[in-house]
């Protein structure tokens, strides 16, 4: 079933089977990361790892010169039930929403909407960033919230199970109830260090559906995956159960949980909401690295490469982290919510990328495994044990 009726799948392209076994090699090749001081090495599959890692299933896609190479799917959607993941299949994939939130912005931006620089409060009205002494000589801005220089408080949002009330965007920002945390407040001066705040992203959110007078579902949807053909994508929470091919909700023990349902509900969309699969994600990475390359792509090339330039004082660019440069130039971020964990990367300068997915609270340490393996299989010039390093931030 598609979340947009009429927007066809992205088929993928025939392979010869020698270059189809020549990819897949990453396959057989995944190394245990405790197992480095070993003479040598043991080799594992995928199978093995969700195994090890009590994780029940994974879906991936590789990307090079900006095309998907190789999109699958291991084990199960559910430990309950034979119900295979493939490259089609919903997963949860937390922070890695950041960065589709950042690309519906940068959208605005472009057509002219909204200004990166502008004070957010210009664009508020049902709630607005509180005046402190943080804010009165330095208003807190677009370019500050998603690059997490902002000095918001709320790094991230517990989950939801079934039959729990769910906060609308102004009781997140409220920090009241049914929410489960503080108030969204400014605590140091915007620009001056980075802090993580998925509590800034929903101010993103809520200035996005502000100024176009459109709730952040329908936007999200018209703006971003419609035109990007992302069929399978969504931040509607919780996510209908009429929805099929779902990757269910499983802890670090591999057991199912937010029964009966079978998965959480994350109502701060922008922050960590999002539902999407491998294949669709991989649209969102090709973008990301064609309007990079080109002066034709979705996002302006001027503004996707401020998008994918560290700010001052920040890891981040403007929603992914960035690290490297030349052909080790890579735009990244992972994604954790209570049962699922997402990583995605993208390398601009090659048109490379990949997209893991996995549905258990393990997830982790397997798309590390499998995406050093992709690395190391296909020699990509980036760091192989998968360690980006981070610049000194001022306290």
């Amino acid at each position: 079933m598609f979340l947009f009726p009429g927007v066809p799948a992205a088929q993928q392209a025939p392979e010869s089977t020698s270059h189809s076994q020549n990819l897949a090699s990453f396959e057989q090749a995944l190394i245990n990361r405790y197992e480095w001081g070993q003479e040598q090495p043991r080799t594992w599959s995928i199978p093995e790892r969700l195994q090890a890692h009590n994780v029940p299933g994974v879906a991936l896609a590789i990307i090079e010169k900006n095309q998907v190479v190789y999109a699958k799917g291991y084990g199960e959607r559910s430990a309950l039930s034979v119900s295979s993941v493939d490259q089609n299949t919903l997963f949860s994939v937390g922070s890695v929403s950041k960065v589709a939130n950042a690309t519906l912005l940068l959208k605005l931006v472009d057509e002219g909407t909204l200004k990166l620089d502008t004070d957010v409060n210009n664009y508020l009205s049902s709630w607005k960033v509180p005046d402190s002494r943080y804010t009165r000589k330095h208003p807190v801005t677009l370019r500050h919230i998603l690059s997490h220089t902002a000095g918001f408080n709320v790094h991230g949002f517990p989950d939801f199970l079934p039959g729990e009330t769910l906060p609308d965007t102004l009781d997140t920002l409220n920090g009241k109830a049914p929410a489960k945390h503080r108030a969204v407040r400014v605590r140091f001066t915007p620009g001056s260090t980075m802090d993580y705040s998925g509590g800034g992203i929903t101010v993103s959110q809520l200035v996005a559906s502000t100024i176009t007078k459109t709730n952040y579902v329908s936007l999200a949807k018209d703006k971003l995956f419609l035109p990007l053909e992302m069929s399978r994508s969504t931040f509607e929470n919780p996510l209908p159960e009429s929805i099929s091919n779902v990757a269910f909700a499983h802890n670090d023990n591999g057991k199912p949980v937010a029964l009966p349902r079978g998965y959480e509900a994350m109502p701060e969309m922008a922050a960590s909401g999002l539902w999407t699969s491998a294949s669709d994600l991989a649209k969102l990475v090709i973008a990301i690295n064609n309007s990079y390359q080109s002066k034709n792509g979705f996002l302006s090339q001027a503004l996707t490469k401020d998008m994918l330039s560290r700010e001052q004082n920040s890891w981040y660019g403007l929603g992914p982290r960035i690290n490297g440069e030349g052909d080790s130039f890579v735009f990244h971020h992972g994604g954790a919510n209570n049962s699922y964990r997402a990583w995605i990367e993208g390398h601009p300068e090659t048109g490379n990328g990949v997209v893991i997915l996995t549905n258990g609270s393990n997830g982790h340490f397997v798309h590390q495994e499998i995406r050093n393996a992709i690395a190391q299989t296909r020699k990509w010039p980036v760091p192989s044990d998968g360690g980006f390093e981070e610049p000194e931030l001022k306290n």
